[in-house]
């Protein structure tokens, strides 16, 4: 595996997973692709890590004790600016109710444990790209219709001078 190193302005992914091996697993294995790893060991801090840092993309477990991770994602979708961050369901769930809830609730991919790293990096790396893409695409949209108003404003005032000077 290629090491990268971890810059300041890489990726955040928040890991939010009751297990602690499999947290440390995720931060190496993420880390080593270059991404800033953040770790939350239950739904309630997992909800608070985003909402202090704002990460770039969300693994967050199913099966955990006190906030499982159906509910956590159903709440992170509640957060402001959180409907475009992508969150990636990891889970030793495999049947068909599990992967429909996991989406109904706001999950925007799932996997299953155990977890196959080659997968893993590459849809961590899929959900940035599309974040970042559809961030800068928003962006763009925001600054063409704050110019469109500009250009309104700026043609009523000449159309008022218009009438002025005829």
């Amino acid at each position: 595996m290629n090491t990268k190193s971890v810059q300041e302005n890489s990726p955040i992914v928040l890991v939010v997973d009751d297990d602690k091996s499999m947290r440390m697993l995720l931060r190496l294995a993420l880390e080593q692709e270059g991404y800033q790893v953040l770790e939350a060991p239950d739904g309630e801090p997992g909800l608070a890590a985003y909402k202090q840092h704002q990460p770039d993309v969300v693994l967050l477990d199913a099966v955990m004790p006190l906030m499982d991770g159906f509910a956590c994602c159903s709440q992170l979708r509640t957060l402001s600016g959180s409907d475009g961050t992508p969150i990636l369901m990891i889970t030793v769930l495999d049947d068909p109710d599990s992967v429909e809830q996991a989406f109904e609730v706001g999950a925007t991919d799932y996997i299953t444990k155990p977890i196959h790293w080659s997968v893993l990096r590459h849809r961590v790396r899929r959900l940035i790209r599309e974040s970042v893409q559809t961030r800068y695409v928003e962006s763009l949209l925001q600054q063409v219709s704050q110019a469109n108003q500009e250009v309104e404003r700026l043609a009523s005032e000449l159309a008022s001078l218009n009438i002025l000077y005829n």
